[in-house]
């Protein structure tokens, strides 16, 4: 696991490089309006994704269920996934193709050679999601026989060709949205190929008939995961359309800016969340809780350690990377966001704890439990306090979310009574620099790095299994590198 952990870490993280790197070619070689236009397309493949009505998720655990079945009865189980996402494909492709056009040309409003260069790529656009849709499938077949390796080179090499090759496309071919989107469509597609191709290798892929039996019980389990896949999008959304109405376009952006850096950050839980699952599936019920105890307890204190050093450095790096003047409306909505960042976190552990031993109900019916109180929050506080009453109502509600993911997937007590020295050291943080006790310029630095050591530090206190890892670690690296 220490190793599929780190698989995944990488994996996740390479990308978010990748894009950092070629959004500032996308502007410069296509403009403001294309690169608009571009990024509209990836929100529209990335929110109709749950047409696959929970199917990657399902097939997933199924088959590390299956993990030790005969090759033709986990082959059955997979082949009727695909059947099923391709299909699903297919149709929300047909969506997207009818529906992108209205969208483009009515709501949008775009110049008459734009719109032409969209109608020409409709096609390109619509034939992704089923892309989209197998590729989840495959993905999760490998994850889960714990190929996490393979998975991540397939799956990270894609997205960052996929980032690549169009910027590159629209440098030396074309700025074009009918030449950097048809390069997209290939790469997705090329990237599938490939995936299909170490499927058929490794799971002995052949083209059996459609199991009936598998698919309902394929289709029982990701309704409910389907309902945490649209839920979830708009409890992590709806804050920014409140604060929009309420406060203007303007305070979005001190918003959304440290959103998306707190929520980059949570690479590290999500990680570990991946790692875990396919032995959700499996273990019995006290091994697979032990399991998530321990790894929560983990979780704790290595992303506590990030989110620590996060509280006292993202004022500075948002000063250096936009300007002081937005840094200095942007940063305490930052360090809210960072906290909640951190509890929202820990509880990745328990939803896949949930989704492994086969209740993803019950994380379906928290979070529509959680929508319309949060709105009530959610108003209110923004409505008072503008953009901090949003930051505030988010981790309020994260937090609730946790504690009843933890309370129902039956993580231990003494486990969550382990997380409040993290929890103290992270507040503590947070306190120092609120009330302008923490230091300024080269000192923020320092005390960010000793923030990330202390917490690090407890954690070896505290945990026994964390202590085990990191002697597990040096002594590995002493074997291959000092002896």
């Amino acid at each position: 696991m220490k190793k599929n952990f780190f698989f995944n870490l990488v994996g996740m993280a390479l990308p978010i490089v990748s894009s950092l790197v070629t959004v500032p070619i996308y502007i410069h070689h296509m403009g403001v309006e294309r690169y608009g236009v571009l990024s509209v397309v990836w929100i529209l493949l990335g929110y109709l994704g749950f047409l696959d009505f929970g199917l990657s998720r399902a097939s997933a655990h199924a088959l590390a269920r299956l993990a030790h079945a005969p090759a033709e009865e986990r082959g059955r189980v997979l082949m009727s996934a695909l059947y099923l996402n391709a299909g699903l494909g297919l149709v929300g492709g047909g969506v997207i193709y009818l529906g992108a056009g209205i969208l483009f040309k009515s709501v949008f409003g775009l110049p008459p050679e734009i719109w032409a260069e969209v109608q020409t790529s409709l096609p390109w656009i619509a034939s992704m999601l089923p892309l989209a849709l197998l590729t989840g499938v495959g993905v999760g077949a490998l994850e889960s026989r714990e190929r996490f390796l393979a998975a991540n080179l397939l799956q990270t090499s894609a997205l960052v060709s996929g980032q690549v090759l169009p910027a590159l496309a629209a440098m030396y071919v074309s700025p074009a949205l009918d030449t950097v989107l048809p390069t997209a469509f290939g790469v997705r597609l090329v990237a599938l190929i490939l995936l299909l191709a170490v499927l058929a290798r490794w799971e002995k892929l052949r083209f059996y008939r459609y199991d009936r039996r598998a698919g309902t019980s394929l289709f029982q389990y990701g309704a409910w995961a389907t309902v945490t896949n649209v839920v979830s999008p708009i409890l992590a959304s709806v804050d920014q359309f409140f604060l929009g109405a309420k406060a203007g376009a303007g305070a979005v952006s001190y918003y959304a800016v440290p959103m998306n850096l707190a929520t980059r950050m949570q690479i590290v839980a999500a990680a570990l969340s991946r790692a875990v699952f396919p032995r959700f599936a499996r273990y019995e019920e006290e091994q697979a809780r032990d399991l998530a105890a321990r790894a929560t307890t983990a979780l704790a204190y290595l992303f506590g350690a990030c989110c620590a050093a996060g509280l006292f450095l993202i004022g500075p790096f948002l000063s250096l990377w936009i300007s002081p003047d937005f840094a200095q409306t942007a940063a305490p909505v930052g360090r809210v966001l960072i906290l909640g960042a951190w509890i929202n976190g820990l509880a990745f552990i328990a939803l896949s704890l949930l989704q492994g031993r086969g209740r993803p109900d019950l994380a379906a019916r928290i979070h529509l439990v959680e929508l319309l109180p949060f709105v009530l929050i959610l108003w209110f506080l923004v409505d008072r306090f503008g953009t901090i009453g949003a930051a505030w109502a988010w981790t309020l509600r994260v937090t609730v979310d946790a504690l009843l993911l933890m309370w129902f997937g039956g993580i231990r007590q003494q486990a969550m009574v382990a997380l409040l020295p993290a929890l103290g050291m992270l507040v503590g943080c947070f306190v120092l620099i609120e009330q302008d006790i923490a230091g300024s310029g080269w000192q923020v630095l320092w005390e960010g790095a000793l923030a990330f050591s202390l917490v690090g530090m407890l954690g070896l206190i505290v945990d026994r299994h964390l202590r085990l890892l990191v002697q597990q670690v040096l002594s590995g690296f002493r074997q291959r590198y000092l002896s």
